[in-house]
């Protein structure tokens, strides 16, 4: 059985990105802070976030699993359906890594935290996943406090190669235990 692909948490839904959020996909991964700490998330041009969305969207109908696939939600706003973000369940050397990344215009306001609660939760009881890790570079500090406040404990600061560069870095682990 496929799991559930829309995710209600108090003020964002998680849902499968469509085709025609290519244009707010792009620009989102033009923003400054997503140049800084996920340059993996920055495309070249508009074509090339629709090719990484058309990617995005395959995986939703395999009945893949994150821990084999990177399943990745858009987030969006419940009062005005704006889209505003993402966040995802990637495989990774920790087993399960959630990433996620909210726009510049609605940081500081628990849209990220809300999602990062949500989709662990959700992969939790969608394919009994009980350990996730959160991987921050040391110096972003906003995205520890993220996942500090959706109850993701720190574990430990390492060297590591990060974002396509050997870095220090933070991982937290999120446990369903």
């Amino acid at each position: 059985m496929k799991p559930q692909m829309l995710i209600d948490a108090p003020s964002v839904v998680l849902r499968r990105f469509r085709q025609e959020d290519t244009e707010k996909f792009f620009r989102m991964g033009q923003e400054e802070e997503m140049r800084t700490w996920l340059p993996s998330h920055v495309f070249r041009d508009e074509a090339h976030a629709a090719s990484v969305l058309d990617y995005v969207i395959k995986q939703y109908d395999t009945g893949a699993d994150p821990r084999t696939v990177p399943i990745v939600f858009a987030v969006q706003l419940k009062p005005t359906g704006d889209l505003v973000g993402h966040v995802g369940l990637i495989p990774s050397g920790e087993g399960v890594e959630v990433t996620f990344a909210i726009e510049r215009a609605q940081q500081r306001k628990g849209f990220a935290t809300e999602a990062v609660k949500a989709v662990c939760a959700w992969a939790t009881g969608a394919y009994h996943i009980t350990r996730i890790h959160g991987i921050t570079g040391k110096q972003n500090v906003a995205s520890q406090r993220v996942l500090q406040r959706a109850g993701i404990a720190k574990l430990r600061e390492q060297v590591m190669c990060f974002q396509g560069t050997k870095q220090a870095v933070v991982v937290f682990e999120y446990s369903s235990k």
